[in-house]
């Protein structure tokens, strides 16, 4: 009987608890909700020149869901459209990491920078590559960033695509200009990567769509 009562006891306590956790967990990894529970909307929006900051946990939210209603409202009311979050992530990174390409191709229409990367040094490109949202990174491939810009680790586009197994992306980055030879704070060059990785498969690719010999075969 103690037993009973004292399992009882701690479910009471715990109920509440995993109840508060399970709430947080939805307000952190569901924008939408998030957006909803402020009742942020593009008519919401007020239309004079918006701090820096008041409507920042909008814009990135927005970002992420593709609200471009909010978005455009946001830029309308003066919103500065590169700004970042802590992590350095702008609206145009997050698009993309969450595979949201009509919000991309807004943003980027109306000026975005897609070069600017986050505070390791990551670009909207890497975080397409790295996620595997092909529509995104093939949009991104467009634009007029350095094919070699290289994150804090001196890791290219390239590398992420042989680091993470995009192999279609491997001719495509070559015919850009990507270098194959290029190499990061590692030494590691492309092909470096791709034998680190025991990935013969990269390593083909990597032959296949350049001239260039493998620097440490």
């Amino acid at each position: 009987m103690k037993i009973k009562t004292f399992q009882i006891r701690r479910l009471r306590f715990l109920a509440p608890l995993m109840l508060s956790l399970a709430c947080a967990a939805a307000w952190f990894f569901s924008p939408a909700l998030r957006l909803a529970i402020r009742g942020t909307s593009s008519t919401a929006v007020e239309t004079q020149l918006v701090s820096a900051h008041r409507y920042d946990s909008d814009w990135f939210d927005a970002a992420r869901i593709g609200r471009i209603d909010i978005l455009g409202a946001l830029l309308d009311a003066g919103y500065p459209m590169d700004a970042t979050t802590s992590a350095g992530y702008t609206a145009t990174i997050l698009a993309a990491y969450d595979d949201q390409p009509k919000a991309l191709d807004f943003l980027l229409g109306r000026g975005a920078d897609p070069c600017v990367g986050d505070r390791n040094g990551n670009t909207a490109l890497m975080g397409a590559l790295y996620k595997g949202h092909t529509a995104v990174a093939h949009r991104l491939l467009t634009t007029r960033c350095p094919i070699d810009q290289t994150n804090n680790a001196g890791e290219t586009a390239l590398s992420f695509a042989v680091l993470f197994g995009r192999l279609d992306f491997v001719p495509l980055l070559i015919q850009r200009g990507a270098d194959p030879t290029h190499r990061d704070r590692q030494g590691d060059t492309a092909f470096g990567v791709a034998r680190r990785q025991g990935n013969d498969e990269a390593i083909h690719a990597l032959r296949q769509a350049t001239d260039a010999n493998d620097p440490d075969a």
